[in-house]
């Protein structure tokens, strides 16, 4: 369901917050590490994640028991099979020169996200970043959490950085929060924005839903609408 929006005062005190995996990036690079080094048991550990039977912090302690990696060859593996969107860098310099914050929420790894930051030559400096992390002792790999609660009002179980908690802290600070996700883990922030941008699977839930979003494709298509909203 396309949302008209027309409010430009609704700007003026606004923040961008997005999801990194599949969203920022062509391809959801945990998944891309869980499934290439887990073998199996990580397919059936994301089946019972799909089916709600486990949640996702919990899927991700168990997938790291297996997944033998060091830090060098994790970031390295990424970086041979996942790309940034083509539009994102752009988007960033375009929206840091209209004074919009870009906060990045994610439920996968400021290991990764800051890396593939410096990699592309995006300027971090001014971009927050709320993710859980990594902790390599050599090819040890261990999950380390955002949040020590797992309360859960998504009823998707603990995410161990829950973007609703995020999003709610974010509003005591900005009248608008613009959101950008492509998947199931950012249902519960899609619900709580302002604003938002969809595609892939949130897309889809928010069409059935009813909840109102803007449908896009790559970060060209955001910039886009927002230049003609600014």
């Amino acid at each position: 369901m396309a949302a008209n929006y027309k409010r430009l005062d609704d700007l003026s005190n606004a923040a961008i917050v997005s999801d990194f995996d599949g969203t920022i990036t062509d391809i959801d690079t945990n998944d891309l590490i869980y499934f290439t080094f887990g073998g199996q048991p990580s397919y059936e550990i994301e089946k019972l994640i799909a089916q709600g039977k486990l949640g996702v912090k919990e899927g991700a302690l168990q997938h790291f028991k297996r997944i033998r990696l060091t830090e060098h060859e994790f970031l390295s593996f990424i970086f041979q099979n996942a790309r940034l969107d083509e539009g994102f860098k752009d988007f960033c310099e375009f929206i840091s020169q209209k004074g919009i914050p870009l906060i990045v929420v994610s439920g996968g790894y400021i290991n990764t996200i800051s890396s593939f930051f410096k990699k592309e030559g995006i300027d971090s400096a001014n971009i927050k970043i709320y993710a859980n992390r990594l902790k390599f002792n050599g090819c040890h790999i261990e999950a380390v959490f955002f949040d020590e609660s797992d309360e859960c009002e998504s009823g998707l179980g603990p995410c161990g950085n829950c973007k609703l908690r995020r999003l709610r802290e974010l509003k005591t600070q900005y009248r608008t929060i613009i959101f950008i996700g492509d998947g199931t883990t950012d249902r519960c922030a899609a619900r709580e924005a302002d604003m938002v941008f969809a595609k892939g699977s949130l897309r889809e839930y928010l069409t059935v839903q009813g909840i109102p979003y803007i449908p896009f494709n790559d970060f060209h298509d955001i910039r886009r609408f927002l230049n003609a909203l600014l």
